[in-house]
């Protein structure tokens, strides 16, 4: 059966597709099928219709090839192929999998790409007030998510990336090289230890720093920070508490609630000696300094600012006790001398009697 003006009189030999010919030709300069439904406005009454290429009437001269299926009612087109598209652009198994140029998906979805891009790619575009796209992609060299404005590769997994590289558990715990994370973040590995590096790229040396958790010498655990200059860790904390830094220790400063170097101020009022040994007997420990009780925390960047207030005490009552015992031997040197005035008189004297005799 041929429909359409341009049907010839012998239509069973008008068209052959693969030696065979179509039991029903439709036959125009515009090929398209209408489908009207005439029911009432309660009931569906959707119009569509199966138009094949651009019609000659909308354009003046080329247009566009392809098989569409038209919404009449909405004047929309949901469904629509371009001409020359190839073999299994769309495939449905029999299992309902759908392949995308591939006629054996192996998957709920399947996209095989045939050297079109080098790479299988989604694309997610919205063109609301900002528009923006992201591309999902993958290919030999990994799975990515790629930013095409920026030109960018925020995320991306490499081929043969094991198991749990990145694991996020129900509760939202993340785990690097571990399933279920007990924390918000677990880093876990295999090995008697783990690591994880920060870089800055841009730093002129010693670009990157490990913070490492390893069994340690004891086989307790050991904590270490290590700048990657090629020698060792700069600190390291056990599971004891110790630590052992390879540099200095500087700290933000005492708060000097205690006065601090206000010792040495004219205006500061110091307690004579006899008072503040009186106040440190009384209580067991240096007045600035407070009580050092053992197993307790001690912040160290006050207590030593404390003993320094104490030790500038110290120095200044030895000063003081030092002024006063000069003046003491001052007075005793003067004495001695007066004394020694006295007996050479007194024998001067005893000298002038012994003469007269």
């Amino acid at each position: 059966l041929c429909v359409g003006g341009e049907c010839a009189d012998n239509p069973s030999t008008e068209f052959v597709a693969d030696g065979f010919t179509a039991s029903l030709e439709i036959n125009d300069f515009r090929s398209r099928m209408d489908f009207v439904d005439t029911s009432t406005d309660s009931f569906p009454n959707t119009n569509w219709a199966i138009e094949l290429n651009e019609p000659n009437a909308s354009i003046a001269a080329g247009g566009t090839e392809y098989f569409a299926i038209q919404d009449l009612s909405a004047g929309t087109v949901p469904f629509l192929v371009r001409g020359a598209a190839p073999t299994n652009a769309i495939y449905v198994a029999e299992s309902g999998a759908v392949g995308l140029q591939t006629s054996l998906p192996q998957a709920n979805l399947h996209i095989f790409d045939d050297a079109v891009f080098n790479e299988a790619i989604i694309r997610l575009e919205e063109i609301g007030a900002t528009p923006y796209t992201w591309d999902i992609r993958a290919n030999n060299f990994g799975f990515y998510v790629y930013d095409p404005a920026a030109d960018t590769v925020p995320f991306q997994v490499r081929p043969g990336a094991p198991t749990s590289a990145i694991d996020i558990a129900s509760n939202g715990n993340v785990g690097i090289g571990t399933a279920g994370a007990s924390a918000p973040l677990e880093i876990g590995d295999e090995a008697s230890f783990s690591f994880f590096r920060i870089t800055a790229g841009g730093a002129a040396i010693n670009k990157s720093v490990d913070v490492v958790f390893t069994q340690g010498p004891l086989g307790t655990g050991e904590l270490r920070y290590n700048i990657v200059d090629g020698d060792g860790p700069e600190m390291r904390l056990n599971a004891d508490g110790d630590m052992v830094l390879d540099g200095t220790l500087t700290t933000g400063g005492p708060s000097c609630s205690v006065g601090c170097d206000a010792v040495f101020d004219a205006d500061f009022e110091r307690l004579s000696v006899t008072d503040h040994a009186a106040l440190m007997w009384e209580n067991g420990h240096l007045p600035a300094v407070g009580p050092t009780l053992p197993g307790q925390p001690m912040n160290v960047s006050e207590k030593i600012g404390a003993m320094l207030n104490e030790l500038e005490h110290a120095h200044i009552y030895i000063e003081q006790l030092n002024r006063e015992n000069a003046a003491q031997e001052a007075r005793l040197t003067a004495r001695i001398d007066a004394q020694a005035a006295q007996i050479a008189a007194l024998l001067a004297r005893i000298d002038r009697m012994d003469a007269n005799d």
